[in-house]
């Protein structure tokens, strides 16, 4: 059992830690019911045998995988890895990639548009951040031949970001307890590298590329740029192959400064960007040795420091290390906590759509706005659950106590309906028109006139509404009997191919209710509801109280029959939205 342990001790996928990849031989495998693996941390863990075979044919395939791309000749042996590397992730679904499609995208000098689509995102500091995304064709190769890189570069031990198995989270670690944090920023990281580079890395050991091969993937990877009238061909952020080939590319800048922090004493870390030095001592004088050899070995490798981010924190204030911070133990900044509380609390007491509006308006904080408008809430908050586990840990009261109170308003809240009419209409939040106009101290407008006749107000913005085909909007608002106006009809927030509006629609079903209703509708006779003998309690016992009446259902209208003694089957109609009409 031992020495099966020392084979599987070092296993990457059994449990996240810094450890370079599984090596076993097929003769050491033994049967076992668990493993006990020692990580970084010194917490045991007992891994069952399925995982640890899981991830033995997992490795097996890696090492095979980096063979192969260690051995390209040429172009045609990059399209067979890219395959069989998109295979490996996507299986059968997974559909083959033609030579005519890499060398079209293979030429950065290509126009951008069809290549690259621009995005600007906020950032924390003020202004905007331009990303650039490939073009869809582009990406699936991308995503593959991201792979391939990721099984040729073996990961420096002081690279923290974009590497398997490593976070912001590790990053802050390592600098725990220290007296001194010096923080610095790389300005313009990824646009910084440019095809020459990438060609040059990939052409030098340990990769040894031929310099077909690594034009082509230099090609795929950068993108046309124009500076003052200059044109460069570099990386862009936002494509999947840009962290990994940074990383491969910073080996030595990591090297180097790792060497300059062991000289002086220091821990150094880099988390894409960012470097972050600590230490118990200061050595951090601006014209002090340990400052101007730094600066010089970061010019040497052709990168440019942001002096607006560089910054010294020592323990007498609060320290931060890629937005996590360092006290007793790593800790988020108090105003996350505190904004995740008021989007819960806004929830809690005014309802799903509210929160929403909170979260697309001006008013909160930058990273708890939706950069894309059209974000569901509960994915939102529940990725800022999940980052706030990863930085406390999941028995912490702090987030213990939130996670119950989501749990609790998503289960109120029950599944959003898949309307079946309406293929890729899905209904995200349905309420009452009363209640919606309550909720946003609004009303809803109604403009003859106007290209979109629906609208209300929420500070200040004039918000529009889609209406449903079904719906006489001239002959509603023509009514002048307010209070029942709004009869049978309801406000939905819904998302169609990830595009989020509002809707005024007629009643909808609930699922339940469908079920009911084809129940009901298979009796033919009074006769055959007698027979069938429903049992107490049962959604069937409602056919006796109402008489003996047999129903059949009409989803054309919203009028119930006038014989209905009982009053049951008129409030069934009212949750079906749907004719009723009495059998005797």
């Amino acid at each position: 059992m031992s020495r099966c342990n020392s084979y599987f001790g070092n296993a990457r996928g059994c449990i996240a830690q810094n450890t370079s990849t599984l090596r076993v031989r097929s003769d050491t495998i033994c049967v076992m019911f668990s493993v006990r693996i020692v990580p970084i941390h010194r917490q045991r863990k007992y891994v069952s045998i399925s995982v640890l075979r899981a991830h033995f044919f997992a490795t097996m395939e890696c090492c095979d995988l980096r063979e192969l791309a260690l051995s390209m000749r040429d172009i045609r042996d990059l399209r067979l890895l890219i395959n069989k590397a998109k295979r490996s992730a996507l299986g059968a679904k997974a559909y083959p990639i033609h030579l005519r499609q890499i060398t079209y995208y293979a030429d950065p000098r290509r126009d951008d548009e069809q290549r690259y689509r621009t995005l600007f995102i906020p950032k924390k500091s003020g202004g905007e951040r331009m990303i650039s995304v490939p073009v869809d064709g582009l990406k699936s190769i991308l995503r593959a031949l991201n792979r391939v890189l990721q099984y040729m570069y073996k990961p420096s031990a002081y690279a923290m970001g974009f590497v398997w198995g490593r976070s912001v989270v590790d990053n802050a670690r390592a600098h725990l307890g220290q007296n001194y944090v010096y923080n610095i920023d790389l300005k313009d990281f990824f646009t910084s590298i440019d095809k020459s580079r990438v060609w040059k890395r990939l052409t030098l050991p340990p990769y040894n590329l031929p310099s077909s091969v690594a034009d082509v993937i230099a090609g795929l990877c950068t993108m046309r740029l124009e500076e003052g009238g200059a044109v460069r061909y570099v990386l862009p952020q936002g494509a999947p192959t840009s962290p990994t080939l940074t990383n491969m590319i910073c080996e030595k800048l990591d090297r180097q400064l790792a060497g300059l922090a062991r000289r002086f004493g220091l821990r150094y870390t880099r988390y894409a960007d960012d470097i972050t030095f600590s230490s118990m001592h200061y050595v951090y004088s601006p014209d002090g040795e340990f400052i101007t050899s730094m600066r010089k070995i970061i010019e040497q490798n052709r990168f440019v420091i942001n002096e607006k981010k560089c910054r010294l924190q020592s323990r007498n204030e609060r320290q931060e290390v890629t937005g996590i911070v360092l006290s007793n133990r790593l800790n988020v900044a108090r105003k996350y906590a505190r904004e995740l509380r008021t989007l819960l609390h806004i929830w809690e007491k005014y309802g799903y759509l509210a929160v929403r509006e909170s979260c697309l308006n001006h008013n909160t904080e930058p990273k708890f706005r939706f950069r894309i408008r059209d974000t569901r809430v509960e994915h939102s908050i529940m990725g800022r659950l999940q980052y706030l586990k990863m930085v406390k840990g999941d028995t912490d009261r702090v987030y213990v106590r939130l996670k119950q109170r989501f749990d609790e308003l998503m289960a109120d809240r029950g599944t959003p309906v898949m309307y079946p009419k309406h293929i890729g209409l899905r209904y995200i939040h349905t309420v009452d028109v009363p209640t919606f106009e309550a909720t946003f101290n609004t009303k809803i407008c109604y403009d003859s006139d106007g290209e979109q006749k629906l609208y209300f107000v929420d500070n200040n913005t004039k918000k529009y509404i889609t209406c449903s085909r079904h719906i006489d909007i001239d002959k509603i608002f023509a009514s002048n009997d307010d209070e029942h106006r709004w009869h049978g009809i309801q406000i939905s927030l819904c998302e169609s191919y990830w595009t989020a509006f509002y809707m005024l629609h007629r009643r909808l079903v609930n699922p339940r209710f469908i079920e009911l209703r084809d129940r009901i509708s298979a009796y033919s006779s009074y006769e055959e509801i007698l027979n069938s003998s429903p049992e107490p309690g049962s959604d069937d016992e409602f056919l006796f109280r109402s008489y003996g009446h047999s129903v059949t259902i009409d989803e054309l209208g919203d009028e119930v029959a006038s014989n209905d003694e009982s009053g049951v089957i008129s409030e069934f109609a009212y949750l079906l939205d749907a004719d009723i009409t009495i059998l005797k």
